[in-house]
């Protein structure tokens, strides 16, 4: 029994699940807001013959220290682990911190007061 008293307050693992609770698509609602307000995603026309990447839906229940309800998070993610190098995609830029440089501008600014 206990064990069903868990599942019952678990978070959604589907959009299906989530959209049934008034909560979940009050959430679901302010993602959207801000994904538009911070112009996170372009809506383009899809280039023939090319794949859509799809998306997921991420729903997470925040607890603070004494395990109450801090807030409910909703993400709406892109799957883009499905897609293939030179296929889907010709290069990526992702930037990076190399360590050591992270250390030298600590250093400089410990210096520097």
């Amino acid at each position: 029994m206990t064990h069903l008293a868990l599942l019952s307050d678990s978070d959604p693992m589907t959009f299906k699940e989530a959209v049934k609770s008034e909560k979940w698509r009050y959430i679901m609602d302010q993602e959207m807001q801000a994904i538009e307000r911070n112009d996170t995603w372009e809506l383009t026309m899809l280039p023939l013959g090319e794949k859509t990447i799809r998306v997921k839906w991420v729903f997470k229940t925040k607890l603070n220290e004494n395990r109450e309800v801090n807030k409910y998070k909703a993400r709406l993610v892109a799957k883009g682990y499905c897609q293939q190098y030179e296929i889907d995609y010709a290069e990526v830029f992702v930037p990076v911190a190399r360590w050591d440089t992270i250390q030298i501008v600590i250093s400089l600014a410990a210096q520097k007061n």
